[in-house]
């Protein structure tokens, strides 16, 4: 893996990034984890733009959300325009409309469905979202950090779980639907992390979509990436290709994104914002 370039996101403790491809490069989001804020910038040749940090009071935010959205720790951009934001803490999802700067939902993730996850994502000290995927009909991927770690499939009370494949992940140029009247979304599958090439991602920081139907796993401890064997059935073991390691100035990596053309961005969770975000090629 090959080390582009190192940049700068104006936010110290970046636990999550997200990217989607538009018609004037890439737009690549950041998430802070020790302010209710996000950075977005646009990515032209692998080389991102300056930085705007927008943070909740600018999206309208009303006032005790930092009760709300504790551990910002997980984001995913959708094709309209719309950043989802997961908190580990709480398990709330916000959705807000980037071009609107407004808060469009908020609904929380209920283990509850699921008896096996529900006994460890319910203690008061529990590792929980650390990475969200979209998938079609406004179901979710989240990953789940440790103790144990694992996948999870979110989805509306009384849906069928749908796994994830090129046909259930969402399109660049898709619009994600958020549960009606800001209801919760449910567990809908659960898939302990054990399987084929599972042992070198000892823990999970983030989901990430490549360009070509992809989706790959980043984990902070292990500091590695490995992409998913695909189609993931519900009741069937996860399994990843071969770990892909990072360059040891890579020291907490929490947040990864696909720019294209074979670039990846890897934040790297540092308390003074410097240097955070890390360009490498991996094609």
């Amino acid at each position: 893996m090959e080390r582009i370039a190192t940049h700068s996101v104006p936010l110290p403790e970046v636990s999550g990034l997200t990217a989607r491809r538009t018609d004037g490069g890439i737009l690549l989001l950041a998430l802070g984890d020790d302010r209710v804020a996000f950075a977005v910038t646009t990515v032209v040749d692998g080389v991102p733009g300056e930085f705007e940090v927008v943070t909740a009071d600018d999206v309208g935010a009303r006032p005790g959300y930092e009760e709300r959205a504790t551990q910002l720790e997980a984001l995913a951009l959708d094709g309209a325009g719309r950043v989802w934001v997961l908190t580990e803490g709480t398990s709330m999802v916000g959705g807000v409309d980037l071009a609107q700067r407004r808060i469009v939902s908020r609904f929380r993730l209920d283990t509850s469905t699921v008896v096996d996850l529900h006994a460890s994502w319910s203690k008061a000290d529990a590792s929980r979202g650390e990475g969200v995927l979209l998938l079609r009909d406004g179901h979710l991927l989240v990953a789940k950090e440790k103790k144990p770690a694992g996948l999870v499939e979110f989805g509306p009370r009384g849906h069928v779980p749908q796994g994830v494949s090129a046909g259930t992940l969402l399109s660049h140029d898709e619009g994600w639907t958020p549960p009606a009247d800001d209801d919760d979304l449910v567990a809908l599958a659960w898939w302990p992390w054990t399987g084929v090439g599972t042992d070198a991602l000892t823990d999970l920081s983030d989901l990430a979509p490549d360009h070509d139907g992809g989706v790959w796993v980043l984990s902070d401890q292990g500091r590695c990436l490995a992409q998913l064997v695909l189609p993931l059935e519900p009741g069937e073991p996860v399994s990843v290709t071969a770990a892909l390691p990072l360059p040891k100035k890579v020291r907490k990596p929490e947040g990864l994104a696909f720019l294209g053309d074979g670039l990846i961005a890897v934040a790297d969770d540092r308390k003074d914002a410097r240097d955070n975000l890390t360009v490498l090629r991996i094609g």
